[in-house]
């Protein structure tokens, strides 16, 4: 899905999945699991955000955060990256970028939503069918959850849902009907960013909205300025307009 702008997060409450780049394997063992949640374990309590689950699976990982400061979120993320990117290098005799320079953030603006991501997290390897069951596998907070202990004991959902609540049955009851893929569009959220973006480049040119629309020029100006600072395809563009593709191809710089 198209990347919201970091300044549009609206919540403090996160789903974030970091990809291996091009897609490869950055967990190839389980040393390499075990070696991500060592440094995950030791520097995350040094920034303001709160992990609430977690999965790692073969290529990319799954978090679900609670922050009100998004960039505590960017520095932690950064942190843990480039650590275990470090040692990752030097044990493989490799050099490069491993992750993809962006991770994905997925907002979550409701308790059910919540409870339905952290549930969806700690299902990946049994929808990859790695495990039967969420608590066979072994790189994942399901199991601090069936043991109450580590994530399960996370002061913000104490808060949320109650010290007593049975958190694998809160989140096994969510659905699945509101949570939706990281790696799907949700026209709402790609909306929301569309205008955004237009309030950002009508403030930033000093135009007035009728401008947009009357001026060719501007307008030409404004898809560029969706596409390449938005990162919004242009195919959510013209929905969003409800444009023709050919008039879409002709506005194109």
């Amino acid at each position: 899905m198209p990347r919201l702008a970091r300044k549009y997060l609206t919540t403090p409450f996160l789903h974030v999945m970091v990809q291996g780049v091009n897609k490869e394997y950055i967990f190839n063992k389980e040393s390499d699991m075990e070696l991500y949640l060592k440094i995950i374990q030791e520097y995350y309590p040094n920034y303001d955000a709160d992990i609430l689950a977690y999965c790692l699976m073969c290529n990319h990982a799954h978090f679900a955060i609670y922050t009100e400061d998004v960039k505590e979120l960017s520095k932690l993320m950064h942190k843990i990256n480039l650590k275990f990117a470090q040692i990752y290098n030097k044990e493989n005799n490799r050099c490069g970028v491993l992750f993809r320079n962006r991770y994905k953030i997925q907002p979550i603006y409701s308790l059910k939503h919540l409870a339905n991501c952290i549930n969806y997290i700690h299902e990946n390897p049994v929808k990859a069918k790695m495990v039967s069951k969420c608590e066979d596998y072994k790189y994942s907070s399901y199991k601090d959850y069936k043991l109450k202990k580590g994530m399960a004991r996370n002061k913000i959902l104490e808060q949320l849902f109650g010290k007593n609540c049975n958190y694998l049955k809160l989140f096994e009851k969510s659905g699945g009907k509101m949570f939706i893929d990281i790696d799907k569009p949700c026209l709402a959220e790609i909306n929301e960013h569309i205008i955004n973006g237009i309030s950002e480049f009508k403030d930033e040119n000093k135009k007035m909205l009728q401008d947009l629309f009357i001026e060719r020029d501007t307008l030409k100006l404004l898809i560029k300025y969706l596409k390449e600072e938005c990162e919004i395809p242009y195919v959510f563009i013209r929905a969003f307009f409800e444009m023709s593709r050919g008039i879409m191809d002709d506005l194109k710089i």
